[in-house]
């Protein structure tokens, strides 16, 4: 059998394919599975990028608002604005939660 993904990878512009049930039936297959892991990846990621609001953030980290002030102006837990509100990414709250940080050990960037 031959692998019709990599006949179509292979950048032939015009090609015709003679192919037997089974052939198109795994090359089917393979597409699902690829478009399932796909959308798992990108449900994963969506999850990570839940935003929180202020008060999620000062509970979790148990800090006051001038804190969350001081870490967004020092980059070190950057605020997004959505419309008029401030949210922070649940991905960046875990890392500074987590001890990794974007400074270097002595502070700097």
């Amino acid at each position: 059998m031959t692998d019709l993904m990599q006949i179509i990878s292979n950048g032939s512009a015009n090609i015709k394919l003679e192919i037997t049930g089974e052939d198109l039936r795994v090359f089917s297959d393979e597409l699902i599975n690829r478009a399932i892991n796909e959308v798992a990846l990108a449900f994963r990621a969506t999850e990570e990028e839940r935003l929180l609001s202020r008060e999620e953030v000062k509970d979790m980290c148990g800090v006051c608002d001038a804190t969350l002030w001081h870490w967004n102006k020092r980059d070190y837990l950057k605020a997004v604005k959505v419309g008029s509100k401030v949210r922070y990414r649940l991905s960046d709250v875990k890392r500074i939660l987590g001890g990794t940080s974007k400074t270097g050990s002595n502070g700097s960037k």
